[in-house]
């Protein structure tokens, strides 16, 4: 009987491992009776059939259904016939193709090696931060991902060749600390790699109170006018958000606010009425959550009845700051008032070496308000004090003001 079809090869088995590998063909055999065997043919090209001239004859082989095709360094490709007894030919199978394997096995990289994030306990989530997996070695890496990391999530855990992984983490309700962990990214074939990862939760800031000046002092005439009201500021000094609620500690002494939050400036004044001669004290106190409470001293100091003026100044004293080579501070205000009878006529006078301080005007009557300015040009680093008075002419009544000039670098 004449061969007419080569059975279609059944496929091209690859075995490799190392150190040794080898590549076979196998295919279905014919039935026919008068088969007397197989020819392999081989390729260089994909063009490939005997009629092409590009198909080299490999083997004659008898009535078998497997050829072992050695170890090709480069890609080949194979084709099958069918001869019988007569020496008749079949027309050719399909052609399969061989592609030598990678001698190199796959191998995982990563960058980078380690992340580390941050972030404040009950604030937002830190940024996410990116994976990046790299085959640095042969063939094809198939890798996965693990971790058991309740705080840290992937945005996936497996995949094929090089890839890109978003981590985030999330600050939830974790506690201020620092929190470890590893992710595993494993491959068939390769030894696997363990990534650290630290999460350094920073404990929530907090408030601290500051107030500016630090107590404040009253001078008063029995059955007289009150005096002038006085501020002080309230100032964060700490982190987050200060909310604040002020008090005070005696009838005679008004404020406002009374609460509030972030920075502010309280206006201070207090009522003589009814009040005999005498030296009060009092406090106003500002507290915060979170925050220990400040408290600021008040004095009020009530001289008898008289028909000698008496001075009152306001604010009791003057801070500045600057910079070294900057611009001059801002310039700022004393509020001159009679608390006693008569008629006030008054001399404001300075002890500041050099020219740094300066005032306007030296010489008043009545309430008035005297300016008061530094010029910081030459000076350097440091802090600058000296006192204004302001006085009666017969020095009945003299009142002290501090001055501080503070130069930073």
């Amino acid at each position: 009987m004449r061969v007419k079809w080569a059975c279609a090869l059944a496929g091209l088995l690859v075995l490799w491992s190392t150190p040794s590998w080898s590549a076979s063909l196998s295919w279905n055999a014919n039935t026919e009776s008068d088969l007397a065997g197989y020819r392999v043919y081989r390729c260089s090209v994909s063009n490939c059939s005997r009629t092409s001239g590009t198909a080299t004859l490999l083997a004659t082989l008898g009535r078998v259904t497997s050829f072992n095709i050695g170890t090709p360094s480069t890609t080949q490709y194979y084709f099958l016939t069918a001869y019988d007894y007569a020496g008749n030919e079949s027309r050719e199978s399909a052609v399969v193709t061989y592609t030598p394997p990678s001698s190199t096995p796959p191998r995982i990289g990563v960058s980078p090696m380690s992340f580390s994030f941050a972030a404040t306990q009950g604030g937002s989530n830190p940024a996410s931060q990116t994976l990046n997996v790299t085959n640095t070695g042969g063939g094809t890496l198939s890798w996965t991902l693990s971790e058991n990391i309740s705080w840290l999530t992937l945005s996936r855990t497996s995949g094929s060749g090089n890839a890109s992984v978003t981590i985030n983490v999330t600050t939830g309700s974790l506690v201020a600390g620092t929190y470890a962990g590893t992710i595993l990214i494993s491959a068939t074939g390769a030894s696997s790699v363990t990534i650290p990862v630290t999460f350094t939760v920073s404990s929530a800031p907090v408030p601290v109170i500051r107030v500016n000046p630090t107590s404040l002092s009253f001078t008063a005439v029995q059955g007289g006018i009150n005096p002038p009201t006085q501020t002080f500021t309230v100032t964060n000094g700490g982190g987050g958000t200060l909310r604040w609620s002020i008090r005070n500690s005696r009838s005679w002494i008004a404020h406002s606010p009374l609460d509030g939050s972030g920075n502010v400036t309280v206006t201070v004044g207090v009522v003589t009425t009814g009040l005999a001669a005498g030296t009060y004290t009092g406090q106003i106190s500002v507290a915060a959550d979170g925050a220990s409470t400040v408290l600021v001293p008040i004095t009020l100091t009530i001289t008898a009845a008289t028909s000698s003026p008496v001075i009152s100044v306001s604010p009791t004293s003057l801070s500045f700051t600057a910079r070294v080579g900057g611009a001059n501070p801002s310039s700022q205000t004393l509020r001159v008032s009679n608390v006693g009878g008569g008629t006030l006529n008054w001399s404001a006078r300075h002890n500041c070496d050099g020219n740094w301080f300066r005032h306007a005007p030296t010489d008043g009557s009545g309430n008035a308000t005297i300016t008061a300015n530094v010029v910081t040009a030459g000076l350097l680093a440091g802090t600058y004090t000296c006192h204004l008075s302001v006085a009666t002419p017969n020095l009945s009544s003299v009142v002290s003001v501090p001055i501080t000039l503070t130069m930073t670098p």
